[in-house]
């Protein structure tokens, strides 16, 4: 019955795919000592398995929290029935099935001692089961008779301590961010010339007046995970003024001529896209991510991208004089548009056990290659449990 009962867990386990909402935990110990010391050593470790598991469930509210003990204490007893009784075979699959998913955890807690004559050595280890990386350690050196409450707590506060770069319990909460470009430029240029026996002068002046804005609004749902809404709106305007009073027609042939120019694109985009998936849905292509650095600080990176649309481009053009005179209806070309947003803020003083990681600024940026201004103003405001 219990070689069933572990090849049934197993299966389960493997098919469990790590979809909680809640970061889980799992205990699990090992004693090594003398065969006379077996029950004091034992007694020491569940008091430690049970210290360190509270102080988990402190720091982390939102975590799940299961133990080698609690498990096996649950197969005893589901074998102790089945020995009693005859349990149906989906009862019996249904009860393992929620062992073996409480079994399957994000984090694994290692704790081990080592008893020797004069000396007790423990460490614990909490890895990150994905990968096997070991995210904190703690360790301790003491008598086997000295381990209490008290130094139980120290060490298990030391390995808590060792988890304040990781976000554990997610951050979820409110980002927004205001972007507001401009580009305005003038341009000059001016010189005599000579044609047809006078003087004249050549003019020309280029005129641009560009604007956008992004309003994003996201709202962080998970570690990574977000959803939210963008509204977009683009401005462009060029405008060419030329006066040439020697505008050449031919080698024999020049006489002024005045040319003009207008160029409007504007574009209105709301929505973000969802050509991404989770387990099968479509989600926001958005996403935000915290990076807790060993410093006390962190930074907060966020990207998203709107939904395609359109982009409509109207030019003007007019020109009249000694030849080559232009007048025709103004041409509209309609292009595909869509707008993203890739913005890494911080960094911040603070770290994963704070229960608010809140700011608001505003950053002004110059393009160095287009002389483009941006003003840039973002606030979030995020909460975990």
């Amino acid at each position: 019955m219990k070689k069933i009962f572990i090849i049934l867990l197993f299966i389960l386990i493997s098919s469990e795919v790590t979809q909680a909402k809640k970061p889980r935990f799992y205990l699990t110990y090992n004693v090594i000592c003398d065969s006379s010391l077996i029950l004091t050593a034992n007694d020491k470790m569940y008091l430690l398995e049970d210290i360190v598991a509270k102080k988990i469930q402190e720091v982390y509210s939102c975590a799940e929290i299961n133990t080698f003990n609690s498990i096996t204490q649950r197969l005893d007893d589901l074998r102790k029935i089945c020995l009693l009784n005859d349990i149906p075979n989906d009862e019996l699959q249904a009860s393992i099935g929620n062992i073996a998913k409480d079994m399957s955890c994000d984090y694994l807690v290692s704790l081990k001692m080592q008893v020797f004559k004069d000396n007790t050595l423990i460490k614990i280890t909490i890895m990150d089961s994905r990968n096997a990386k070991p995210l904190s350690i703690a360790t301790a050196s003491l008598s086997l008779n000295s381990i209490d409450n008290n130094s139980c707590e120290n060490i298990s506060k030391q390995l808590i301590d060792g988890l304040k770069t990781f976000e554990i319990c997610p951050f979820t909460g409110p980002i927004t961010i205001n972007i507001i470009s401009t580009l305005k430029d003038n341009k000059k240029e001016e010189y005599p010339v000579y044609c047809n026996e006078s003087d004249g002068m050549y003019r020309k002046t280029i005129d641009i007046n560009n604007y956008s804005e992004n309003n994003w609004t996201i709202e962080k749902t998970d570690k990574y995970a977000a959803k939210g809404n963008v509204n977009f709106n683009l401005s462009e305007e060029m405008k060419i003024e030329e006066q040439n009073s020697c505008y050449e027609c031919s080698p024999n042939k020049q006489g002024p001529r005045t040319y003009s120019a207008k160029t409007t694109t504007y574009s209105t985009l709301q929505g973000l896209s969802n050509e991404s998936e989770s387990y099968g849905i479509k989600v926001d292509d958005a996403r935000a991510e915290i990076t807790f650095l060993d410093n006390g600080t962190y930074t907060i990176r966020v990207k998203a991208a709107s939904t395609q649309g359109e982009k409509k481009t109207k030019k003007e053009v007019h020109a009249e004089g000694v030849c080559n005179n232009i007048n025709n209806n103004p041409e509209t070309i309609t292009n595909k548009i869509d707008e993203g947003v890739n913005e890494i803020f911080g960094p911040f003083t603070g770290n994963a056990h704070d229960k608010i990681l809140s700011q608001k600024e505003t950053i002004k940026r110059t393009n160095p290659n287009t002389n483009e201004e941006s003003t840039i103003t973002y606030e979030f405001n995020l909460t975990r449990d």
